[in-house]
């Protein structure tokens, strides 16, 4: 027969046991409770640029060509379109933001992917009302903060390095205006 001492300490080591094994599964259920989420956020994200994508058209480009050249000649689906380039543009960089928030993505990553984004889409003159004016009340202030940080900063946009890369390419020609805006 087990002494009444040994009984105690086999007890007292079942209970540990059985205390480390309920600890375990508490901390597997928040693992999982985070892979959820993070899979619903990346879902949520792609969901949402399944919807808007159709707008944009079947020319894209020349739209947006249309906003940085002859903004007075867009028509509302002409700003459709381009709302829903905006949107699910900022929508994939917001995306990383998301995840920073799960712990998947550090503060410099998601801050550089804001960076290296803001003034490729919202440096002309289109894109910085319609951040003003309608993508900004889409994201969270943090993220939109940081946006407006960038945009504050003076770093060109895509028609700016077109600009650049034509001078370099036709040298000592004249800049004919787009079609789209005759």
């Amino acid at each position: 027969m087990i002494s009444d001492s040994a009984s105690r300490w086999l007890t007292l080591v079942a209970n540990l046991a059985i205390l480390a094994g309920l600890v375990l599964v508490a901390v597997e259920l928040n693992q999982n409770s985070q892979l959820v989420r993070t899979a619903l956020i990346a879902e949520g994200s792609a969901l949402e640029n399944q919807i808007w994508t159709p707008l944009l058209g079947e020319l894209p480009g020349e739209i947006i060509a249309k906003a940085v050249e002859c903004p007075q000649r867009l028509t509302y689906a002409d700003f459709m379109a381009l709302d829903a380039f905006l949107y699910t543009s900022f929508n994939d960089v917001y995306r990383e933001y998301e995840l920073h928030k799960e712990g998947l993505f550090t503060e410099e990553e998601w801050k550089a992917e804001v960076e290296g984004y803001a003034h490729w889409f919202l440096g002309n003159d289109f894109g910085r009302v319609w951040w003003e004016e309608v993508g900004k009340s889409f994201f969270d202030t943090t993220f939109s903060t940081h946006v407006d940080e960038q945009l504050a900063k003076d770093g060109g946009d895509s028609y700016a390095y077109w600009l650049i890369v034509r001078a370099r390419l036709v040298p000592n020609e004249e800049l004919v205006p787009s079609m789209l805006c005759r």
